[in-house]
């Protein structure tokens, strides 16, 4: 047995369990050695954590760096984003457990970005700016947007795969799954002319106003004990992340013992459900007023991303709370009501590209909501204006539905 083996190992066994469980015991099980074996190698499990991280990205830089001569060669920012998104896509489809690591344990990080350009820049690797010239802080990026796109889209690719997740999965898992990414990439949710389709922010902005009060407004069903539960516990997310948000200090900040919220909640996972069904009814009461205001799908979609916007900038813990359920899979099953659901029914009728036929409105409603939530958690560390948000939003809009080909030259 190797270092690279025990490597290797831990890659596959806390790989499957999405790196929510973690230690040397699995790792030796799977190798069919005993624990202090691996201790010739790796003083602790944090040591071999850290090889992990190493081993990752010395593999992955150096696929870059024989992908980003043709990257380069192109001449606009588009072609070059959507040339990268095609190489980012292309290794992490074909290595399952890479993106299952590079998902949870370097996208899981507070600055991820600058973690994944630090660690490249070790390494020799430094990306050109392809962004447009607007440098504020927080504002839309063509190239974290883009690169969020593949995240979003590898993954479906892997979950359409039933997420077998063994050695054999190393490959291609669907019949052009490389082509799923780079559409969505390219060309966005939709096909339409972009100077007739388009809706009219102004007038739709100056219609929602009366309404962004309210939309910033929490569900007062979630009241009472449950509702002090609830809320402590989001507000525990929100400063110690999912993982170390205990009961204990869930307790702590509701003002209650430990054993009343048991008394409630049969577990955190529990909690955490309630929560966001709670808050899910908040967003449907919003968006049913906001939805009237026009009949057209496209109109919807932008009305839906200001709702959803103007309630989480509003709603921090909720918001630092999606950010990390987003990135990590925690067996939650569908926590979207299914009233909120009928409510985007019209999701359906967008026309969207034939590439996303198969599409269902729950896929549709996560890939928005994986973008805008990415997008406010960006504005939310640069402490961004409602003015400079909006702005934002607008530009989200119109990578979502045109891709790439939309962004502004």
């Amino acid at each position: 047995m190797t270092k690279q083996d025990i490597i290797k190992a831990a890659f596959i066994v806390w790989g499957r369990n999405f790196y929510t469980k973690m230690n040397l015991s699995d790792v030796s099980a799977y190798l069919g050695v005993t624990k202090p074996a691996l201790y010739r190698h790796f003083s602790n499990k944090e040591a071999l954590l850290e090889a992990l991280y190493v081993d990752f990205f010395d593999r992955f830089a150096l696929f870059l760096s024989k992908n980003l001569p043709a990257v380069k060669q192109q001449q606009s920012r588009k072609d070059k984003a959507l040339a990268l998104a095609a190489v980012m896509a292309e290794y992490f489809i074909n290595h399952t457990y890479d993106f299952l690591f590079f998902l949870n344990l370097v996208l899981g990080q507070e600055k991820p970005g600058r973690v994944f350009k630090q660690e490249l820049e070790r390494r020799g690797l430094v990306f050109e700016r392809l962004d447009n010239s607007r440098k504020e802080k927080g504002s839309m990026s063509l190239l974290r947007t883009v690169m969020v796109t593949v995240v979003f889209a590898v993954a479906l690719v892997h979950i359409r795969k039933n997420c077998q997740i063994d050695e054999s999965s190393e490959g291609p898992v669907l019949a052009d799954p490389l082509s799923l990414v780079t559409g969505l990439v390219e060309h966005g949710l939709c096909s339409i002319n972009i100077q007739s389709a388009l809706p009219d922010f102004a007038t739709l902005d100056e219609t929602f106003k009366p309404l962004c009060g309210y939309c910033r407004e929490g569900n007062p069903a979630a009241g009472g004990t449950s509702g002090q539960i609830l809320s402590a516990l989001a507000r525990a997310i929100g400063e110690q992340g999912l993982s170390d948000a205990s009961m204990n200090m869930v307790a702590r900040k509701a003002g209650l013992a430990k054993s009343s919220l048991y008394s409630h909640f049969a577990s955190k996972e529990e909690m955490l459900r309630q929560l966001f069904l709670y808050e899910f009814e908040a967003l449907a009461n919003h968006l049913e007023a906001a939805l009237a205001l026009s009949d057209k799908p496209l109109d919807r979609l932008y009305l839906t991303m200001r709702v959803v916007s103007e309630y989480l900038r509003h709603h921090r813990d909720i918001l630092l709370v999606l950010d990390w359920v987003r990135l990590q899979r925690i067996p939650l099953g569908v926590i979207i009501p299914e009233r909120a659901m009928q409510l985007l029914s019209f999701l359906r009728d967008l026309p969207l590209r034939s590439f996303l036929s198969d599409w269902d409105e729950l896929t549709l409603v996560r890939w928005v909501l994986f973008l805008v939530v990415n997008q406010l958690m960006v504005e939310l560390r640069h402490e961004i204006d409602e003015a400079e948000s909006l702005n934002n939003l607008k530009e989200l809009y119109m990578y979502i539905v045109t891709g790439v080909n939309g962004w502004k030259a």
